[in-house]
């Protein structure tokens, strides 16, 4: 399709909507005059400020100042790419969509049977693992469900079902006429040893619906013992599928908001958490795929609610996880509270043992964004150690310095002080230090992928290290911060990163760095080169440790000439003196 040609369809399909009627099927409209108005969609708001114009076919909220056709609200209140939201205009207008060759506005073959295809084969696939658990053979799946007091109507608002074994599914699919290419492409079936099997086999089965309504993915959980296969199995990225896009519970989400508005959304970790939340009256809970949260997943949270509570595991790597979490949300403008949950147990360990109150007691207690960070980072210190206090009054400044609001600095300069027992203008006099010497950051991710381009080739031994971390190494631990030792802004964010997320893998840093940026892809493709092992990683941080450890004595040389107490600043030069003379060098 031509430039010409593309221009028109798009406005036929904008010819054929009726913005008004689009408009209504997600908010109450109500007409004052020749203008409609409605609460806005895209922020929180008690008074209609969100005009729309049926003579002119557009809107305008006078709140948020988001404003545009039928196409801009559909691509927004979706959050989908320019060509999906045609596509659904053109779908719900009666229009045949025809292939968007590249060359047009929107460029990129859409090959739509091919995606319809697969979309029915996972919906075929949803039922019949749905249907399996009334099979005498789905026994231990219904167990469990009765154990975890999972009922009926929960097992159908989630959909939940049952792999009865290796193959059964794939001869019910072939049946309904779909070929192993098309099982395959949607990520149910593989081959081994020549053998196609499919990928959830004897697992109780979690659909995964995005925000159409459409199964794209599936989580699997064995509950045998002792099996040679992994506990637990989920779908890797397909045609249909991209985890950095979806979020677990989302459909159901959009309905409770099309019923009453959502005073805040309640993100946990797992299937289970959701379904448990949902079970004892916490209907706005959701659940990221098993990754740090994206830009993109964010996005699609602040059009339901401009609250969200944080409601990870109370365990370390729950922790880390929600540092990421929360920052993501604060960038996309919505206000976050984290709930502290008892060490070692999830949302669902909480409603067994206090019950829906329990855990609204938690909800109330949720604290904000800057005492959560400050909190985490008082538990790494020993506050009795003068060095360790010292270290982390260091630390938390630099927290608070992220703060816009001089109020709120000043709140938790003096929460810092009552914590430290250092004076609130010798913290102040800290972050204002921090702030002059600190290298200057991108201010977004385009400027991080520019700053990627613009860098000089990187240290053949810091190339390795950082490919070591990036691919998932089983040595690459990273139990010393060498952040400061590298060799600019992007490479220390992208160690901060991925120290700060556990479990991460090529999807999450392409969602949060970019899939085209150089560096990063010169990363994952490193070429492992002869003596690149165990003690070559612990070599070269050490060596980058060492450069950290100078840089802070250096640092520290210069306060002490200034200080009126020298005592304590001279004797944690003279620690980090003798770490720094410990070290193992490394040796090119």
């Amino acid at each position: 399709m031509e430039d010409r040609e593309f221009s028109d369809y798009i406005t036929s399909v904008l010819d054929k909507t009726d913005i008004v009627s689009l408009i209504s099927r997600y908010v109450k409209v109500e007409r004052k005059g020749n203008t409609y108005w409605a609460c806005c969609p895209f922020h929180h708001e008690t008074q209609p400020s969100f005009s729309i114009s049926a003579d002119k076919q557009m809107f305008h909220c006078f709140g948020c100042k988001e404003s545009g056709n039928a196409l801009s609200f559909v691509k927004k209140m979706e959050n989908v790419e320019f060509i999906d939201a045609l596509k659904m205009l053109a779908e719900q207008a009666g229009m045949e969509i025809p292939d968007f060759k590249s060359g047009g506005r929107g460029s990129g073959h859409v090959d739509k049977k091919r995606r319809e295809t697969l979309l029915n084969l996972m919906r075929d696939a949803a039922r019949h693992y749905h249907e399996n658990l009334s099979s005498p053979r789905a026994k231990i799946f219904n167990d469990y469900l009765e154990e975890r007091v999972i009922t009926q109507p929960m097992v159908r608002r989630f959909g939940l079902g049952a792999s009865l074994d290796f193959n059964e599914m794939l001869d019910y699919l072939k049946s309904k006429g779909y070929t192993y290419e098309q099982i395959n492409a949607a990520g149910i079936a593989e081959k081994k040893d020549g053998r196609e099997y499919d990928v959830f086999g004897r697992r109780l089965m979690y659909p995964i619906i995005d925000n159409m309504n459409n199964v794209v993915a599936f989580g699997g959980r064995t509950l045998e013992k002792d099996v040679h296969f992994a506990k637990y199995r989920n779908s890797s990225q397909t045609e249909i599928f991209d985890k950095s896009k979806v979020i677990y519970g989302i459909n159901l989400l959009k309905k409770r908001k099309a019923a009453a508005p959502i005073p805040y959304v309640i993100m946990a970790e797992g299937y289970m958490d959701v379904i448990a939340l949902h079970k004892a009256g916490f209907d706005t809970a959701v659940a990221s795929m098993g990754t740090a949260l994206t830009t993109r997943q964010a996005k699609q949270l602040k059009l339901y609610s401009d609250l969200v509570y944080i409601s990870y595991d109370g365990d370390t790597a729950g922790q880390k996880a929600t540092l990421r979490g929360l920052d993501i949300l604060r960038e996309t403008g919505i206000t976050v509270k984290v709930v502290r949950l008892p060490n070692g147990l999830d949302p669902d360990d909480v409603i067994k043992r206090d019950g829906a109150a329990g855990y609204q007691k938690l909800l109330d207690e949720a604290i904000p964004l800057t005492a959560y960070k400050i909190d985490v980072l008082q538990a790494r210190y020993n506050l009795n150690d003068p060095d360790e206090r010292a270290q982390f009054a260091i630390e938390s400044t630099k927290v608070v310095t992220a703060l816009n609001n001089p109020i709120e600095q000043e709140q938790y300069f003096n929460y810092i002080a009552k914590h430290t027992n250092f004076s609130v203008d010798a913290l102040k006099r800290q972050a204002n230090y921090a702030v002059k010497t600190a290298p200057e950051k991108p201010q977004a991710r385009t400027e991080q992928r520019q700053a990627a381009q613009r860098a000089k080739p990187l240290d053949d031994a810091v190339k390795f290290y950082l490919s070591s971390i990036v691919n998932g190494r089983e040595y690459a631990q990273c139990e010393k911060n060498v952040k400061e030792a590298m060799p600019d802004d992007f490479t220390a964010n992208l160690y901060e990163w991925c120290r700060d997320n556990v479990g991460f893998d090529r999807t999450d840093l392409e969602a949060a760095f970019g899939d085209d940026n150089p560096l990063l892809n010169e990363l994952f493709d490193y070429k492992q080169l002869p003596g690149d092992d165990r003690q070559k990683f612990a070599d070269v941080e050490n060596e980058l440790y060492r450069r950290v450890l100078e840089t802070e004595i250096a640092r520290l040389n210069e306060i002490v000439k200034t200080a009126s107490d020298k005592n304590e600043i001279i004797e944690r030069i003279g620690k980090l003196s003798t770490e720094r003379s410990k070290l193992t060098k490394y040796r090119s």
